[in-house]
């Protein structure tokens, strides 16, 4: 190959990698600008103190763009005001997402068609317990009883609704408080999250053990029980299930139609929403309700 040949095949080799950076750095520049413009009509559409998290999916975004439909929109709003001093993340994806009109730029009362769209509420350590009483409190998803080493890295992060380990201090008798560790379980009824005390934790990871006489056993277990108010999550979904990630506690909900009346799921149909709905001013919860 001569030396010509070869500075025109380098030539065009350069070329074409700078025009396919190019193109690459325009769409993902059209990405962002479409996020952030979702981002802050969420942000002054609803009740939201700080612009949330967006990432839309899809590759090439300008091919979306062009048919006017995304695969998968993700949202997550940190730090969103739950009343009375506590906050949790609200997250939020939605898939198979059409635009209003053709375009991709949203307004707050702007409709998104959506197939499906899932939304949680996720609550600290610190706000869970600021919700029960307990100001220092800490939660920890127990590892796997049945498998040796468990809880290490290798096993991601520990998810569980049953035989969650809390440590805090609490008031046991007048006058008396004691650092108690203990395991509860995480229930949902009527959109509510129920925490139930089972027991006292004596497991292989850190915990406080005090000697308590039995009366104070069971104030213990009692200030660890607690049904918290309804809490909002995403497009005014309803809680219905509840877990721990790591230390973490995670409501999952779903739309209030979303299951018939004989308890079977419902027919999945398109659903339209909009920004404003996201996190409604009406439905930021006031001290009354905590």
């Amino acid at each position: 190959m001569s030396s010509a040949v070869r500075k025109t095949i380098i030539g065009v080799v350069v070329v074409a990698v700078v025009v396919i950076a190019a193109l690459f750095a325009v769409d993902t520049g059209l990405a962002i600008s479409a996020e952030n413009r979702l981002s802050t009509s969420l942000r002054s559409g609803s009740g939201l103190d700080y612009d949330p998290e967006v990432t839309i999916g899809g590759f090439p975004f300008a091919s979306s763009m062009r048919h006017h439909e995304y695969p998968r929109v993700g949202i997550t709003a940190r730090g969103v005001d739950l009343g009375d001093g506590r906050h949790g993340d609200l997250r939020s994806t939605l898939h198979e997402v059409s635009l209003p009109g053709n375009r991709w730029s949203v307004g707050p009362h702007d409709v998104l068609t959506v197939s499906d769209a899932n939304g949680s509420l996720r609550l600290d350590s610190v706000n869970f317990g600021r919700f029960l009483g307990i100001t220092d409190l800490t939660v920890t998803t127990p590892a796997p009883r049945d498998k040796a080493g468990g809880g290490g890295p290798g096993d991601g992060l520990l998810s569980a609704s049953t035989g969650i380990l809390t440590t805090g201090t609490v008031t046991v008798a007048p006058g008396l408080r004691r650092t108690v560790s203990v395991t509860v379980d995480l229930h949902v009824v009527d959109g509510a999250l129920r925490v139930v005390a089972t027991g006292f934790y004596s497991g292989p990871a850190e915990h406080a053990s005090p000697d308590l006489d039995a009366a104070q056993r069971q104030a213990a277990l009692a200030a660890f029980t607690r049904t918290l108010p309804v809490l909002p999550l995403p497009w005014g979904m309803v809680a219905v299930k509840a877990h721990t990630e790591g230390s973490d506690v995670i409501l999952g909900g779903e739309f209030a139609d979303a299951g018939s009346a004989d308890g079977s799921a419902r027919e999945q149909t398109p659903r339209r929403l909009r920004a404003v709905e996201f996190f409604p001013r009406s439905a930021r919860p006031t001290t009354s309700d905590l």
